[in-house]
């Protein structure tokens, strides 16, 4: 029997961000055009009349108190000049190097923190010693994925569900921010 056969390799699978959505702006809105593609279970917050997304930085590597890098999952969208933050404590990022590494991006910023693996730091408004906050007030969880270069987008945006902790967008500290968004 001579039959020709192809393979192709399956999508990669979206990991799953909500347990249970129990509510959502009806219509959805409007997410700025993004600079990069930002995942499903990204918060966003409004600014001048359009949502914007609060990067998030999930750590493939723990971060020590002299640390002077940081290791996180590739595709966070940091920039330099940009503020990251863990718990109150933000500062500037100098350097990000994305090329080194196809499964991660090297941010230089000290925090001067300890911070395990796996823990999502925020985008600040400004740097801090004692007061960091998000750089815009949380309203939404995206409820799709935005891609980057393609204009503003309208998306599902989710203001009520249960979301995993392990794959949410978005920190601790940003969720306690949506009062209605549990991670479980």
């Amino acid at each position: 029997m001579n039959v020709k056969f192809g393979h192709t390799d399956p999508a990669a699978v979206e990991q799953v961000v909500f347990e249970q959505v129990l509510g959502e702006k009806p219509g959805g809105a409007l997410v700025a055009n993004p600079t990069y593609d930002i995942k499903t279970g990204t918060a966003v917050g409004l600014s001048a009349g359009i949502l914007k997304p609060i990067k998030a930085l999930r750590l493939v590597k723990a971060v020590g108190v002299s640390d002077t890098t940081i290791e996180v999952e590739k595709g966070s969208g940091v920039i330099v000049g940009e503020f990251i933050a863990n718990g109150t404590k933000s500062v500037a990022v100098t350097e990000v190097d994305t090329t080194t590494s196809t499964v991660k991006d090297i941010v230089t910023a000290t925090l001067g923190l300890v911070i395990p693996v796996g823990t999502v730091l925020y985008q600040a408004a400004s740097a801090s010693a004692s007061a960091a906050t998000p750089i815009y007030t949380p309203s939404f969880l995206t409820g799709a994925p935005v891609y980057a270069g393609e204009g503003d987008q309208l998306v599902r945006v989710i203001n009520i569900a249960n979301v995993r902790k392990e794959t949410v967008n978005a920190s601790t500290e940003v969720l306690a921010l949506l009062q209605t968004i549990k991670a479980v």
